[in-house]
C-alpha cells in the first residue's frame, strides 16, 4: 500500500485502487491551510491519521519520511479531483488564498526596520532644508539670534514670542528690518513645524535603536543601533546581511563608487556606510581602509551569531576589534614619504687647488 497526498485530499492506494481518503475540506481557506502546511514540509492531520492506522504503508515523499513513513520510489496513478467532487475553480481560488497567506507572512520586522531608515533619512533632509530656510527667513528679522543660541532654543524662541521685541533678550542693536504680522505669524507656524519635526525624528531614531538591538543585539554592539539598522537595511534583512562576506560589508553603501571603479577604472572604494562611525572617519586617512576592512569583519561574525546562533559574542567581539585596530595602528603610523637623495659626486672627485 502507499500513501499518497494531493490537492484535495490524501488517500491509501493498493495496485491502483484507493482503499481509504481522507479528503480536505471544500472551502478555499481551508484547503489553503493544507496546502500551507504540506510547503512548509510538516505532515498533515489526515495524513497522521492513515500512517497511524496503517503503519505498514509506504511513503512517496520524503517529508512524510522523516515523520516514521517508509520511503518508496514506486509512484501511484492519477487522481482525478472530479472523482472525489472537487474542481478547478476550487483549486484556483485556494491558490489566491495562499498566496495571500505568504504575502502576508513575508513583511517581517527587517522590512519595517527598512522603512524606519528611510524615514529618518527623509525626516533629517527636509529638517535640515526648512531649518535652512527658517534661518534665512527669520534673519531678515533678527540676524544676530542664530549666532547667540542654539538650534533648539532658536526654534524656542521663535515659535514662543515671534517678533524680536517680545523675545527675552536684548535685541536693541539688531540691524534686522520690522517683521509684520503675516510674517509673524508664518514664522511661528514654521518654528512650530520644526520642532515637531524634531520630536517624530527622536521618536523614530528610538524606535530603530530598540528594533536593532532586537532583531541584530551582537551587530547593534559593535556600529551602534542606527549605523546596524542601516547596514540591515542595506543588506536587506538580518539573514542576507549574514550570508554576506566581510568584504561586501565593507562596502555597502559604496555601490555607486564600486561601480565607476569597474566601469571607469577610477580608484576603488575603501568604504561604504562604516565611514559614518568614529573609527573609521577620525582615523587617518592612510588607516582607514584597513580599520574598515577589520569593523566589517567582526560585523559579519556578528551577523551570523544573530541570525543563526543567536548567542552573545559582542564581548569578545569588541575585544578583538580593539586588538586588530592597535595592531593597525602600530604597523601604519605614517604614510611613507619618499626620501630625498643626496647628490652625487662628480667623476673626478675634488679639483686641487693650486
Amino acid at each position: 500500500m502507499l500513501l499518497v497526498t494531493t490537492w484535495f485530499g490524501t488517500f491509501l492506494v493498493d495496485e491502483g485502487k484507493v482503499i481509504e481518503a481522507r479528503l480536505f475540506p471544500k472551502d478555499p481557506e481551508g484547503l489553503a491551510g493544507r496546502l500551507a502546511l504540506a510547503e512548509d514540509w510538516k505532515v498533515l492531520p489526515e495524513e497522521r491519521e492513515l500512517m497511524a492506522a496503517h503503519p505498514e504503508a509506504f511513503v512517496a515523499e520524503p517529508r512524510l519520511e522523516r515523520a516514521g513513513g517508509n520511503l518508496t520510489t514506486v509512484r501511484a496513478g492519477f487522481l482525478r479531483p472530479e472523482d472525489f467532487g472537487y474542481d478547478r475553480g476550487l483549486l484556483h481560488a485556494a491558490m489566491l488564498s495562499l498566496a495571500r497567506r505568504r504575502m502576508r507572512k513575508a513583511v517581517g520586522p527587517d522590512d519595517h526596520l527598512h522603512q524606519a531608515v528611510g524615514a529618518l533619512d527623509d525626516l533629517q533632509e527636509t529638517e535640515n532644508v526648512l531649518m535652512e530656510r527658517l534661518r534665512e527667513w527669520y534673519g531678515l528679522h533678527f540676524p544676530e539670534l542664530t549666532k547667540t543660541v542654539d538650534e533648539e532654543e532658536f526654534l524656542s524662541l521663535i515659535a514662543a514670542h515671534g517678533t524680536r521685541e517680545a523675545m527675552p533678550l536684548d535685541a536693541k542693536e539688531s540691524v534686522g528690518a520690522p517683521l509684520g504680522d503675516p510674517e509673524r505669524r508664518s514664522v511661528m507656524e514654521m518654528a512650530s513645524l520644526l520642532r515637531d519635526l524634531g520630536d517624530r525624528r527622536r521618536g523614530i531614531e528610538a524606535y530603530i535603536e530598540r528594533s536593532a538591538a532586537a532583531l541584530a543585539p551582537n551587530v547593534t554592539a559593535l556600529p551602534g543601533p542606527v549605523l546596524a539598522a542601516r547596514l540591515v537595511s542595506l543588506a536587506g534583512g538580518v539573514e542576507r546581511l549574514a550570508r554576506l562576506p566581510a568584504s561586501t560589508v565593507q562596502l555597502l553603501g559604496a555601490e555607486r563608487a564600486l561601480f565607476r571603479h569597474l566601469r571607469e577604472h577610477t580608484r576603488p572604494p575603501k568604504h561604504g556606510v562604516l565611514f559614518q562611525h568614529p573609527l573609521v572617519h577620525r582615523a587617518p586617512p592612510w588607516q582607514r581602509g584597513a580599520i574598515a576592512r577589520a569593523f566589517a569583519g567582526k560585523i559579519a561574525i556578528a551577523a551570523r551569531a544573530d541570525a543563526y546562533t543567536r548567542r552573545d559574542l559582542s564581548v569578545s567581539l569588541r575585544e578583538d576589534l580593539e586588538r586588530s585596530l592597535a595592531s593597525i595602528r602600530e604597523a601604519k603610523r605614517a604614510p611613507r614619504t619618499a626620501r630625498k637623495e643626496a647628490p652625487r659626486p662628480k667623476p673626478g672627485g675634488r679639483k686641487r687647488r693650486r
